[in-house]
C-alpha cells in the first residue's frame, strides 16, 4: 500500500461529515503514540502506517491529515501543519506532534466547511430561488478553499472536491456533481493563482445552469 491508497480524494461527504463522525483527540494521540517511530530511510512507510491505523480506528475521514499545501506529496491540500515526507518526517517526538497537529487542523477545516454548508443550505422554494442560491454558494466556497490552501499547487483539486461535497450534501449524486463541476470550471482555475472574481462568478453561473438542467 502507498500513500495514495489513503488519500482523501475519493471520500464522499458521507465519509467525512463531522456531524456523523466523532473525533476523540486523546484517543488519536494515544493511537499515534503506540506506532513504531518513523524511520528516516523509509518515511512513506511510516505515513502509511499512521493513515491505516487512523482510518481503521478513528475513521476514513482522517485520511486528509497529511494533505499539505503547496509542495506536499499530494499537492493542493488545505493542511499547513504538514508539508511533505522530507520536511515533515524526522525526529520521532517532533514528527508525532506534527502529525497530531495536522490531524487537528484537517478536522477543524472539515468543521469549518460544515458551518459554511449550513449557512449556504438551499431553500425549498421555486427553481429560480435554488438557482440563485447555487450561484451565491459557489464563490463563497471557492474563496474559502483559496484562503485555506493559499491558492498553491493544484489548489483547484480541493476546490472541486469541496464543491462536490456541498452538492452531495444537497442531494446531488456524486457522479453527476463531479461531471457538472468539471464542466463549469473548464480548466479555468490554475496552480499558484487566485482566480479572478469574474471567473468565479462565471463558474457559479454555469454550474447553477447545469444543476437546473439536471433538475437539482
Amino acid at each position: 500500500m502507498t500513500m495514495w491508497d489513503y488519500h482523501p480524494r475519493t471520500l464522499s461527504w458521507v465519509d467525512i461529515d463531522p456531524a456523523t463522525h466523532a473525533f476523540d483527540v486523546g484517543a488519536a494521540t494515544a493511537l499515534v503514540g503506540t506506532l513504531p517511530p518513523p524511520d528516516p530511510a523509509d518515511r512513506e512507510r511510516w505515513v502509511v502506517s499512521v493513515s491505516r491505523a487512523l482510518g481503521e480506528q478513528v475513521g476514513v475521514w482522517t485520511y486528509g491529515w497529511s494533505w499539505g499545501r503547496d509542495e506536499s506529496d499530494f499537492g493542493g491540500g488545505p493542511v499547513s501543519a504538514w508539508c511533505c515526507l522530507d520536511h515533515s518526517v524526522g525526529e520521532p517526538q517532533e514528527t508525532v506532534a506534527r502529525t497530531l497537529g495536522a490531524l487537528v487542523e484537517w478536522r477543524a477545516w472539515l468543521e469549518r466547511l460544515t458551518a459554511c454548508f449550513d449557512t449556504l443550505a438551499l431553500p425549498d422554494g421555486p427553481a429560480e430561488e435554488r438557482a440563485s442560491a447555487w450561484e451565491q454558494a459557489v464563490p463563497v466556497l471557492v474563496t474559502e478553499v483559496v484562503t485555506q490552501t493559499g491558492a498553491g499547487d493544484a489548489w483547484y483539486q480541493h476546490a472541486e472536491q469541496v464543491l462536490g461535497w456541498f452538492l452531495q450534501r444537497e442531494g446531488v449524486p456524486a457522479g453527476c456533481a463531479a461531471e457538472l463541476i468539471d464542466e463549469a470550471i473548464g480548466g479555468r482555475f490554475h496552480s499558484w493563482i487566485s482566480p479572478e472574481g469574474s471567473v468565479v462568478v462565471s463558474v457559479a453561473e454555469k454550474l447553477a445552469a447545469g444543476l437546473a438542467d439536471a433538475g437539482a
